[in-house]
């Protein structure tokens, strides 16, 4: 037994070796969503600016206040936001961030399936999450960081709800209630989709429940505080993204009829760093791992062969094929109708992210083996076996297709950078109603040109003005305007809803109707000091409201639970 507890810790360092030996090396690396450093570069400036919750990104969009934090979730980018306060560089910072992703990703596997299938299944289980090709794909192909991180959340999450279903402590459903917060905070997409894996299998733990109705009670507990802490943030995304493009270039660039996965891809996708495409000849892989579907099936059919002797075990392996099949055809196009009829699933856009669900289910799958290897020999042949199989196989995948060893953050935040090359690669929360143009592949995109990238923080359009800027911060701009005649004043702000302008502390009407949707007022003769200003709407009003009630509620029940503790705590002792 000691050489297998050698081995359970060498997996870990086996596993991390790979998978972070890409972030060792200066600089960065290429990736498709290569706006991660800039986003985390604008936070930064948000949250020392006071702007909180963010909603705003000063540089991207093309240096015009982009409303990308109203929409985008941003916690993986506070993570980044704390390195970078203790002295990262924003390179680093983001490195340090995908170190955690994977660490934390192996200990929530592991942690999970060892309480089903122990020690050995839950490490080659959570070896395999951590190698799954996606995992891969996610963070060296796509730089999808925010759905990277996802993976942390998932196996931890039905850890906690087997925990609550096991001793119905209500301190479990508080401990669920900030998953599901962080969750929706980290990806609402991959959140909305594990509801679908997530809610059968509280079903399968309700199934087997003495106490059904607290179980259901603390499993709404944890559900409700969950939705409302996370409110600031996903209730003003989803009201407000009608203001914005989003739905238009969705619709273009990310209408899952485009990116349903073939059968065969599953078992063979030829690694690539290129883009997914209609039909089966895609540019990035969507195999889920030939160790993960072999290991699957076989737990599957061990599963039947033995459930009369062991049916706990056969149960949740029948479970977790089930879900295993539905992450499958969920991603084929023999699922359309289900997408055609659910207009909810159109947000997710990529049939494909359900390769998260893939990896997570086939590596609990093919860790639940070990159940039934009871002879020890065979049991180390096994464990080292597929330990070296899954590194031969998977290895070569953890590696950025171009190491940009001379990066550095001024790469990535350069405003010549930032305020033109990041911004390009996405637009779609600009203002609806901007001017636009076709591209030469046939999709909408903004019109407009390198040397139309904001300036600064204004812009005469009519008129002899001498303006000094005061307060230059993403919420507020405030200058003083010496106009020596009638003229027309521009902030170089995109017209969102919230923006509010005043003239000499009075409120004023702007205007928008100019190719770039930009905040525009008319300056009398005068000296005047004029000042744009980000207000909540009623709907990040509400949305800050549900969260503040959230909050209390996890902290008083926190309290409640807590305190009577240290009483008793205190008598014992006393």
């Amino acid at each position: 037994m000691k050489i297998q507890n050698l081995l359970l810790v060498l997996v870990p360092i086996i596993a991390f070796f790979i998978v972070l030996q890409p972030l060792v090396h200066p600089g960065f690396f290429t990736i498709h969503d290569d706006e991660q450093i800039g986003r985390l570069y604008d936070l930064d400036k948000t949250v020392k600016a006071g702007h909180i919750p963010p909603r705003l990104a000063q540089d991207l969009g093309f240096g015009y206040d982009y409303p990308l934090f109203n929409f985008y979730p941003s916690f993986v980018y506070y993570i980044g936001e704390l390195f970078h306060l203790v002295g990262f560089s924003y390179i680093d910072s983001t490195k340090a961030v995908i170190a955690l992703g994977f660490t934390l990703s192996f200990l929530s596997m592991y942690l999970f399936s060892k309480e089903y299938i122990g020690k050995s299944g839950g490490v080659i289980a959570a070896l395999l999450y951590t190698l799954a090709p996606y995992h891969s794909v996610d963070i060296y192909v796509r730089g999808a960081l925010p759905e990277f991180f996802s993976f942390v959340f998932i196996p931890v999450l039905f850890l906690i709800y087997k925990k609550l279903a096991d001793t119905k402590k209500i301190q479990f459903a508080l401990v669920g209630s900030i998953l599901i917060t962080l969750l929706i905070l980290t990806h609402n997409l991959v959140a909305m989709m594990t509801v679908l894996f997530v809610g059968p299998y509280i079903l399968f733990l309700l199934f087997g429940s003495k106490q059904k109705k607290l179980f259901i009670f603390q499993v709404l507990t944890s559900v409700i505080i969950g939705i409302l802490a996370s409110s600031y943030f996903w209730l003003p995304s989803f009201l407000e993204r009608k203001y914005t493009m989003v739905d238009l270039l969705t619709k273009e660039l990310a209408d899952y009829n485009i990116h349903f996965v073939c059968l065969k891809q599953f078992w063979n996708s030829p690694w690539g760093y290129g883009g997914s495409l209609l039909g089966c000849e895609d540019g990035l892989s969507f195999q889920i791992g030939k160790v993960h579907i072999i290991g699957s099936l076989i737990a599957f059919f061990l599963g039947i062969i033995s459930f009369r002797k062991n049916k706990k075990i056969g149960t949740i392996v029948f479970v977790f094929f089930a879900l295993f099949v539905f992450s499958l055809f969920i991603q084929l196009r023999l699922s359309r109708p289900l997408w055609d009829r659910v207009q909810t699933f159109w947000y997710i856009q990529f049939p494909w992210r359900f390769l998260i669900f893939s990896a997570f289910t086939s590596s609990f799958l093919t860790g639940a083996i070990f159940v039934w290897i009871k002879q020890k020999s065979i049991h180390m042949v096994l464990l080292v076996s597929l330990v070296l199989v899954s590194v031969v196989l998977y290895k070569d995948y953890f590696r950025p297709q171009t190491y940009l060893l001379s990066a550095t953050d001024t790469s990535y935040t350069d405003p010549s950078v930032i305020g033109w090359r990041t911004s390009i690669m996405a637009f779609e929360y600009v203002p609806k109603g901007i001017k636009t143009k076709r591209s030469d592949v046939g999709t909408t995109i903004i019109d407009i040109t390198k040397d139309q990238v904001a300036k600064g923080v204004f812009s005469i359009e009519k008129g002899t003005m001498d303006v000094t800027v005061l307060v230059d911060i993403p919420q507020e701009k405030r200058v003083v305007i010496r106009a020596k005649e009638d003229g027309v004043f521009r902030f170089n702000i995109f017209s969102f809803p919230g923006w509010e302008v005043t003239i000499d502390g009075k409120k004023t009407n702007y205007y928008d109707t100019n190719p770039l949707k930009l905040i525009t007022i008319p300056v009398p003769k005068g000296t005047h000091t004029v000042v744009a200003t980000l207000r909540d709407t009623p709907e990040r009003t509400l949305g800050n409201s549900f969260s503040v009630i959230g909050i209390a509620l996890l902290f008083g029940l926190s309290f409640f639970i807590l305190v009577p503790k240290a009483k008793k705590r205190f008598l014992l002792h006393s």
